[in-house]
Parts: C-alpha cells; structure tokens; sequence
C-alpha cells in the first residue's frame, strides 16, 4: 500500500479531530472523502499532507513518517494538496511566473520550464496567450486551472483535491473534474476528493472513505457504499446522490431490485427507464 495509518489520532487543544483511526491508500486510486462538515475530512488530508500533528502510525511506502517540527518531512513531498479556493494563494504578476515558480525551486533549467508549461496548458486546456497575464484578470475557471496546473506540475503522486471545484459554474465544475480525473488515469497516481457533493462522488470515484464525528465509518468501493451499503452514507447525516436515489423509490414501487452495474447517473437512469416509462412517469 502507498500510504498506510494505523492507530492515528489527532487532537486541537480539547477537541479530537480524529479518533484512533486506521486505513490504507492504495496507489491508483480516485478516493472520495465524505461526511458532514465537522467530520474530520480536512484534518484527514491535512494529516496525510503532514500538515497536523498527530498520535500513532503513518507509513508512506512502508516508511516511517515522523513530524519534527521542524517543517514537512521530504518524503511528503511527492503529495500534491490543492486547497477549496488555490487561487486566493496567487502571489506572482504573471501565470508564467506563477507555474514557473515551483519548477525553478527544483532547479529546472528555463527550456525546461517552459517544455512543461507548455505541455501542462495543453493538458488542462488553457492557451498559452494567458502566460503574459495576471492572475486576478483571468476567469474563475481560469484562475482553479492554473492553481491546479502549479501543483501538477510538481508531479504528485498523491494528489489532494479539497473541495476543488467551489465556486464554480457546473460546467467549469465538470470540465475540471473531467480534466483532474484523466490525468488520474493516465498517470495511474492517486487521488484523494474531499468533496460534499455525493453526485460527483458517483461519476468519479473509485472508492470512498465515509468520517462520521471524527472516526472512519467505511472503506469501501463507490459501487458497494452506495448500491450496497447506502445505510453508512444516511447513518453519516448524508444524502444519496440522486440518482440512487431514483433507484431506491423505483425498486419501493417495484417491490423488487433492480440490477444495475455501477451507480454512474447514466447507468442506472438506463436501468430505470423502462419502469418509468410502463408508468406514465416519462415519455417513451
């Protein structure tokens, strides 16, 4: 496993913001992290960052990773963390200075930089005529892809994604996730999603870690959580995505299950549809 906790508390003066847990990250993955605010899902990706302190056992690659003190430790470098608004963290006059930024600290030669910007532009789709512009006169959508592009342009390993598309128009939304979720797949990295929008969950992930007050609930596929186990995400104070939801009324009317093969909106739509339509609920 990439990334191993075992035991691990962690706690802010009186509060315990996580209680004795354990889990393992395989390499890989998309991973959901839901529950409602308060649960603990920024203080778990903080952990992980090597952003808190904590109590108990934290193995990256079967390593040993102890806080100092003194600063993250080097192996937690290899994971990237994209906060809810990046782009509130801009500091320099321009895009290019701003992706540069990174690979410069990393002694990149300037050919070099600019071979990787090029290609990472064409990776999140913007065009090179925004390098000479200031952050601040870009789009929303503009401003969250260049704030992501800077940490992918770290190559993590681990990437962690804290409510990334906030603020966004649906179709900025989906176009990011889109974008974050082919890069997943094509470098087979992991990704850790910390979102409250359980239809995205649906659509992306691979598995979800469901925090309730503090403790993990479950580990579990996207397909068995909400198909199998949709208890867990109601217990967690969670609304299913919708379309699970459709499914649950449907097979009520039905008074029996309906197969379907993932909890994808279009597949279980596709599954439904026919009953839907033997009711008069849609047109043919």
């Amino acid at each position: 496993m990439g990334y191993e906790l075992k035991n691990v508390t962690v706690t802010y003066e009186h509060r315990t913001a996580l209680k004795n847990i354990s889990c393992s990250i395989a390499d890989g993955k998309w991973i959901a992290v839901i529950g409602k605010t308060g649960a603990g899902k920024s203080t778990f990706v903080q952990l992980l960052k090597g952003l808190v302190d904590f109590k108990g056992e934290y193995r990256l690659h079967n390593k040993l990773i102890t806080l100092s003190g003194k600063g993250q430790p080097k192996d937690l470098q290899e994971i990237g963390y994209v906060f809810q608004y990046p782009e509130h963290q801009f500091f320099e006059t321009s895009v290019y200075k701003e992706l540069a930024f990174g690979l410069k600290q990393r002694g990149q030669s300037e050919k070099e930089i600019r071979a990787s910007i090029s290609a990472m532009l064409a990776t999140i789709g913007l065009d090179e005529t925004i390098l000479t512009l200031a952050p601040f006169q870009l789009s929303g959508g503009q401003k969250r892809r260049v704030a992501i592009a800077s940490i992918l342009l770290m190559q993590p390993k681990l990437l962690i994604l804290d409510e990334p598309t906030a603020g966004l128009d649906p179709i900025s939304k989906s176009s990011i996730l889109d974008l974050l979720k082919k890069w997943q797949l094509e470098t087979n990295h992991t990704v850790l999603f910390v979102t409250h929008q359980m239809q995205d969950v649906a659509e992306y992930a691979d598995e979800v870690i469901v925090l309730h007050e503090g403790e993990i609930k479950a580990h579990l596929t996207t397909n068995q959580l909400f198909l199998q186990q949709a208890h867990i995400v109601t217990n967690a104070g969670l609304k299913m995505p919708e379309q699970i939801q459709l499914l649950q009324v449907v097979e009520q009317l039905l008074g029996k299950k309906i197969a379907v093969a993932n909890c994808k909106e279009h597949t279980i739509f596709n599954a439904v549809k026919p009953y839907l339509q033997f009711r008069g609920k849609i047109n043919a």
